[in-house]
């Protein structure tokens, strides 16, 4: 091959590559399996004995469970956001971050994400995980306005919401979907990172937590899920 031509065949990859990321940048979130989901999103065994201040901590998670719950339309203001972030922390909430891809800004699914969130829906329907209640939690990188970036998460967790409850028949007071832009950067030393840029589904009340928050209890009948069309 001539050296011209092989210089052209280069540059021509290298568009490629250029224009691709634009729109979707590599992302490096897991792409697990619907039994690593599962497993990620189990609720931790917590004993009294060991942590004196679980009983507070739980009535406090249960507190603002029932808050998201009740939202409904309204905006989630920064302050409950903070407080997410701090009760997820606190009480060491199971949780896991996928890979979901979005057109280009927009909260439009593409067909690219449909395999994820099939595992995410039949993880979500499996009997080990059913009676807790999940927050879909959006996240973007620095890029842009933080308004603009609060906006687009929030749109795009609402996406997500919906298809699972859509498609698997997931009950609506199971999932909370919030959005919180470039808040909670996964990797703060380089904002721009695409690790930034993902779908966070954490466990935020299980069985317990979620009866005292009033969510809704399930029976061990047929599974409530089925695959997407």
């Amino acid at each position: 091959m001539k050296p011209a031509a092989a210089s052209h065949i280069a540059l021509a990859i290298v568009a490629i590559v250029l224009c691709g990321a634009v729109q979707i940048a590599p992302a490096k979130a897991q792409n697990p399996s619907t039994n690593q989901i599962i497993d990620q999103l189990q609720p931790k065994t917590k004993f009294r004995s060991f942590d004196p201040n679980l009983a507070a901590k739980q009535a406090k998670q249960a507190d603002l469970v029932n808050r998201l719950q009740n939202a409904k339309t309204r905006q989630i203001t920064v302050e409950e956001r903070s407080e997410i972030a701090e009760v997820v922390k606190e009480n060491d909430l199971p949780a896991i971050d996928l890979e979901v891809f979005f057109e280009f800004d927009s909260s439009a699914i593409t067909p690219e994400a449909l395999p994820i969130l099939k595992k995410l829906g039949e993880a979500l329907s499996d009997d080990r995980l059913k009676g807790s209640v999940y927050l879909v939690a959006g996240h973007t990188d620095a890029k842009g306005s933080a308004a603009y970036n609060l906006g687009l998460s929030d749109a795009r967790a609402k996406s997500v919401r919906e298809f699972l409850i859509e498609k698997f028949h997931l009950d609506p007071k199971q999932l909370v979907a919030v959005g919180f832009g470039e808040e909670q950067l996964k990797n703060s030393e380089d904002p721009l990172a695409a690790e930034n840029r993902r779908v966070q589904v954490v466990n935020m009340a299980d069985k317990d937590v979620a009866a005292k928050a009033g969510a809704p209890e399930h029976d061990g009948g047929e599974p409530a899920g089925k695959d997407p069309e």
